[in-house]
């Protein structure tokens, strides 16, 4: 299946606020700005509104063109796809504990090579804690082939209820934190992104004149998803409405970025297309996985270094994601192909 339009534009900005919330704990980072930057966090939500779109659209596609979904392809793919990097960067930080004291336990490694550490108290060491988003990918790749197989005629429905339910225990745990482990809330807290990026993508295969709706392309209505965006970014870091902000604030936010990325997936003349097409955009989109991985290792430490100083460390960060990308990453990728194809 060839790259969907706009997909690496979105993945771009999403890399771009994820790298500079965490820059704002960088040496030298511009201090008047480091509480805006919070903000960025919400990049992690569009990653996986994308994941749950792109992984439900190829899975349906495989499925209308074959007849069937190939789960043992699936994990393959998945496995070429997420393996290499994520392994790579947990023997390097592996072996670099012996140099810095980076607080990386071995229970650490253990968690991250078996992606549960979004169940980990703490998330661990700072160095490994961003494999906890990893960690709810994977898990979804565990059991939602599956359910496309088992409940295809009411997926829609079924996602309905993975989302409700997400909602329900998010505002439990708020409450009753003892139910966490119980609920399994550590994945179905966030979760609802996924699962509206999935639902998208079933409309979206369902429905192909869908991104030439009227209501995607009205710009009062980008408009409005937009500041539905921003206001619950908001409203969510705030602690504002908690009410409103603890169960539905995700379900919000993924809403209005699936409802963007369907009103730019399609070639058009606008502006905004030709920005998230743009080769700056598309190039940081391609190597946002390899971005994601390696940056928290550049963002602080024990040892101060003019590599982990902003904005030394935004460039550092960005050549490592490069040589990861194109000397080990893009090569599992061309061995995947001899085997199963292109995903």
């Amino acid at each position: 299946m060839k790259r969907i339009s706009s997909l690496d534009g979105f993945r771009a900005l999403a890399i771009i606020m994820v790298v500079l919330t965490h820059a704002r704990l960088s040496t030298g980072f511009p201090v008047q700005f480091r509480d805006a930057m919070v903000h960025g966090a919400v990049g992690v939500n569009v990653f996986f509104v994308i994941s749950g779109f792109l992984i439900t659209t190829l899975l349906l596609n495989e499925q209308i063109d074959k007849g069937k979904i190939n789960v043992k392809h699936f994990f393959i793919k998945r496995a070429f796809r997420i393996l290499p990097v994520a392994l790579l960067y947990l023997v390097f930080v592996f072996l670099w504990r012996t140099r810095e004291n980076i607080g990386l336990k071995d229970m650490d490694i253990i968690r991250g090579l078996t992606f549960t550490i979004n169940f980990s108290p703490g998330r661990g060491s700072w160095f490994i804690g961003h494999y906890w988003t990893l960690s709810i990918e994977e898990q979804f790749y565990i059991f939602w082939p599956a359910i496309m197989i088992i409940f295809r005629k009411n997926l829609k429905m079924m996602l309905i209820l993975l989302i409700a339910y997400s909602c329900i225990i998010k505002a439990l745990v708020h409450h009753y934190p003892i139910l966490d482990e119980i609920t399994l809330s550590s994945f179905f807290s966030y979760s609802d992104s996924i699962f509206i990026g999935a639902l998208g993508g079933i409309f979206y295969i369902e429905n192909p004149g869908l991104c030439q709706h009227k209501i995607l392309k009205n710009y009062w209505m980008q408009l409005g998803a937009i500041s539905f965006f921003v206001l619950f970014v908001l409203l969510k870091d705030a602690g504002a409405a908690s009410y409103i902000c603890v169960p539905f604030a995700n379900v919000i936010i993924a809403g209005a970025t699936i409802f963007l990325i369907l009103a730019y997936i399609n070639p058009s003349a606008t502006i905004i297309f030709k920005l998230l097409n743009s080769r700056i955009l598309t190039h940081l989109g391609i190597l946002s996985y390899s971005i994601y991985i390696w940056q928290q290792f550049f963002i602080f430490g024990a040892r101060a270094t003019w590599w982990r100083t902003f904005p030394n460390n935004i460039l550092v960060i960005y050549l490592v994601a490069l040589g990861s990308y194109y000397l080990w990453e893009k090569p599992f990728l061309k061995l995947r192909q001899l085997f199963i194809g292109k995903t």
